[in-house]
């Protein structure tokens, strides 16, 4: 099967927060960095440190700040993977949270990118705290080794995200769901070579792009 049309399949990673592989198509995947590149003005002359940090790209319509927001029924790119994500998780009856009888009835979108740069970038583990929302996270690029664990649990569950993976949680502060980066493949999956085929910054480097869905 080749890498732009590999069957989808959603993991339980704990409560309220899934993993859904292959969840954008090579075909989609190179829409949205092709989005996320028209859109990108993090200045290209800072000096680089010495182990290089994760990086928020500049993607604001001002110019200077990193999110994009979107009103529900959009037709951008980064509302319809959203959909198509969301729609995944009604079929098989997971989408509903704590926050919301139905995370497809969100009202707003906000996106923004970070950049990380294998094999060196991560994330330290967190909780987002914010309320009425969740998180729609999708992977671009180089393959990531990812972390959850949700409040008054002790296992700590670690997977690898690879390009066109998604996870999707419940980020409210009752939730509790605690996510990092905690390093970066040097290797890619084929989607994600196909991928740095076309943008070279994927031949050293993951995006995360985080859509986080408000209701």
């Amino acid at each position: 099967m080749s890498a732009s049309n590999q069957k989808a399949e959603i993991l339980t990673i704990t409560r309220e927060c899934f993993l859904i592989r292959n969840a954008i198509t090579l075909e989609e995947q190179l829409s949205l960095s092709e989005y996320i590149a028209s859109r990108d003005k993090t200045p290209t002359d800072e000096p680089r440190a010495m182990v290089p940090g994760p990086r928020t790209l500049v993607l604001g319509d001002d110019g200077a700040s990193p999110s994009v927001s979107y009103r529900r029924g959009d037709t951008s790119i980064v509302s319809s993977i959203v959909d198509k994500g969301v729609a995944l998780l009604q079929r098989e009856g997971m989408a509903r949270m704590e926050i919301t009888e139905d995370i497809s009835e969100y009202t707003k979108l906000s996106m923004a990118t970070i950049r990380y740069e294998a094999p060196t970038g991560r994330f330290p583990p967190h909780v987002d705290h914010c309320s009425d929302s969740a998180v729609f996270l999708a992977s671009l690029g180089r393959s990531a080794n990812f972390m959850v664990r949700r409040e008054g649990e002790r296992e700590v569950r670690r997977f690898q995200l690879r390009s066109g993976d998604v996870v999707v949680f419940n980020a409210s502060t009752n939730a509790g769901i605690l996510h990092g980066v905690e390093s970066i493949d040097e290797g890619a999956s084929k989607s994600g070579e196909a991928l740095a085929a076309e943008f070279p910054v994927f031949r050293t480097h993951r995006y995360g792009v985080q859509c986080r869905m408000h209701f």
